[in-house]
C-alpha cells in the first residue's frame, strides 16, 4: 500500500509537468538542519535564550534517537524497495542512508511544532501562527512522500516519535531549569546516551545487500559515521550549553540594532566553522583517526561554538554596546 501511495503521488507528479515539484522541494529544505539551525541562532543568540535551549534539546533528543532507529531497523529508501519508484533527482541526491524514520520530519516536529508550543496566549494571532507552524510540519512531512524518498510509514513513525520528544522536553525543560544540579544531570544523562550511540554504531552489524552494478546499496560504515556525526554534534551542544549556563551567562535583553550585529557576527563565525568542518575532519583523518570520530570531533566543535562560543561573543559585542 505504501509503494502505491508513491506511486500515485509520482503519477500526480508526471500529470502536471512536475508544476508543484519545486515548492515541494523548497518545503522540503524548511525540514533540513542548516535552516533550522538558522532559526535556533536566531531566536538562542537575540531574542530567547531559554526558547532556544529548549528547542535545541528538543532536535538534538530527535536526531539521537533517530539515529538509534535508523540504524536499528535498517530500512532501504522506496526506489531500492521497488525499482518503479522514481524520486526527484534533486531530493534523492540528498537522501543517503537508510529511510526509516524520516530526519526531515523529525527536524520539523522538533523546532518548527517546538516554535508552536511556544505560541501562547489566546489572541487571534498566536492561533494562527501556531496553526501556520503546525501546517508547516505537516507539509514537510508530505514532501518527502511527493519527493519520493520517503514512505508513509517513514513519515507517519517520525511524527508520532518527534511529537512525543517535544511534549516530554517540555515536561523535562523546567525540572532542570528548576533543580540545583539539574544542568549537571542533563549534561551526564546527555553524554552517556551519546556515547552509547556511537558504541551501538561502530560495533553493530549491518545488513550487506548488493545492487546489479555489484556496489553494496547501503554501508554501514557510512551510516555508523552518520551516527558518529549526530552523537558529536548533541555532546557539543550539552557541553556548550553547561559551559554557557554556568559561566557565561549571557543575556538577549538587548536592542534591535545589537541583535542585528549579534546575528550577523556569529553566523559569520558558524558559517566559517561549520565550512571548514569537512576539510578538517579530512585532515584528522589523514593524521590516523578514523573518519567517525573525525567526524564528530568537528562536530563537537561547531556545536560547541554554538552554543558557548557565540555567547561568549555576544557578551562581548553587549560589553561594547553597553559603553555606548
Amino acid at each position: 500500500m505504501d509503494i502505491n501511495y508513491l506511486l500515485f503521488l509520482q503519477n500526480l507528479r508526471e500529470a502536471t509537468g512536475n508544476i508543484f515539484t519545486p515548492l515541494m522541494e523548497y518545503i522540503t529544505k524548511l525540514g533540513e538542519t542548516s535552516v533550522l539551525m538558522f532559526v535556533i541562532g536566531i531566536i538562542y543568540w537575540c531574542f530567547d535564550k531559554k526558547k532556544g535551549v529548549f528547542l535545541m534539546f528538543t532536535l538534538y533528543a530527535n536526531r539521537v534517537i533517530n539515529g538509534f532507529i535508523k540504524i536499528t531497523a535498517c530500512v532501504y529508501r522506496p526506489w531500492i524497495k521497488d525499482p518503479r519508484i522514481t524520486p526527484v533527482p534533486e531530493a534523492q541526491a540528498d537522501a543517503t542512508g537508510y529511510s526509516f524514520p524520516s530526519g526531515h520530519t523529525g527536524n520539523a516536529v522538533s523546532i518548527w511544532g517546538g516554535c508552536a508550543l511556544d505560541t501562547g496566549g489566546k489572541a487571534a494571532v498566536h492561533k494562527v501562527i501556531k496553526a501556520i507552524l503546525i501546517i508547516l510540519v505537516l507539509l514537510i512531512a508530505f514532501s518527502r512522500n511527493y519527493l519520493g524518498v520517503h514512505t508513509p510509514q517513514d513519515v507517519v513513525v517520525a511524527l508520532v516519535i518527534g511529537t512525543a520528544v517535544l511534549f516530554a522536553m517540555a515536561k523535562l525543560m523546567p525540572l532542570i531549569e528548576e533543580r540545583p544540579n539539574g544542568d549537571i544531570w542533563a549534561l551526564s544523562t546527555g553524554l552517556a546516551v551519546c556515547v552509547i550511540l556511537i558504541l551501538y554504531a561502530a560495533l553493530k552489524s549491518y545488513p550487506v545487500d548488493y545492487a546489479q552494478d555489484g556496489s553494496v546499496i547501503v554501508e554501514g560504515s557510512k551510516m555508523a559515521v552518520d551516527s558518529f556525526k549526530t552523537a558529536g554534534g548533541a555532546m557539543g551542544m550539552l557541553v556548550g550549553w553547561f559551559i554557557e549556563k554556568r559561566f557565561i551567562k549571557f543575556s538577549t535583553d538587548i536592542g534591535n540594532k545589537e541583535r542585528i550585529v549579534r546575528a550577523l557576527i556569529c553566523f559569520f563565525i558558524y558559517s566559517v566553522l561549520d565550512s571548514f568542518a569537512s576539510p578538517a575532519a579530512d585532515m584528522i583523518v589523514s593524521a590516523g583517526l578514523s573518519t567517525g570520530a573525525a567526524k564528530a570531533i568537528m562536530q563537537f566543535v561547531v556545536l560547541l561554538y554554538f552554543t558557548a562560543g557565540a555567547p561568549a561573543v555576544s557578551k562581548i559585542l553587549s560589553h561594547f554596546f553597553n559603553k555606548e
